[in-house]
């Protein structure tokens, strides 16, 4: 029999940046292909990996931080690799690219698109930002959508 995969990483870095993983109580896996701004808002270790919280309270509240940065909830690891590399197709909620920026002074900016398909050509700028400021205002540029009241942000709300 084949072992299953281990549950028990926060962090997986690849060639190319980190994955996190989140392991909420209620089921699934949440997944972020995490950038810099990202690691640092999850108070996570930008160079080393890390592992998931054995208590489950401290992991809910993980993965309620993960939700703010736009994590995707997954069925499982399996699940998102086999969507990922095309063994299935996404759903529309998991196909959704939704950034979040928080800025100092309250409140969230939030920036939508259905699918990378709708991505403007030069998202990776986003990526470059080196601090929640300027996430925020890369994300003012394409056209990101303020909200004073985090509770009017409809995927936040059960947060």
């Amino acid at each position: 029999m084949t072992p299953l995969p281990s549950t028990n990483k926060r962090t997986e870095f690849g060639t190319i940046g980190c994955i996190v993983y989140g392991y909420p109580s209620s089921g699934g896996v949440l997944v972020k292909e995490a950038d810099m701004v990202d690691m640092l808002f999850l108070s996570l270790n930008r160079l080393h990996p890390s592992h998931r919280s054995s208590d489950a309270v401290e992991e809910d509240q993980f993965c309620t931080l993960m939700r703010r940065v736009g994590a995707t909830w997954w069925e499982s690891e399996d699940d998102w690799g086999h969507a990922v590399i095309g063994m299935r197709d996404k759903t529309a909620e998991e196909s959704r690219i939704t950034v979040f920026g928080w800025p100092a002074d309250g409140g969230v900016w939030v920036l939508r698109y259905a699918s990378e398909m709708e991505v403007p050509r030069d998202f990776g700028r986003l990526r470059m930002a080196a601090n929640m400021e300027e996430r925020v205002l890369v994300m003012r540029e394409y056209g990101a959508v303020y909200y004073r009241d985090v509770q009017e942000v409809e995927e936040l709300r059960e947060l």
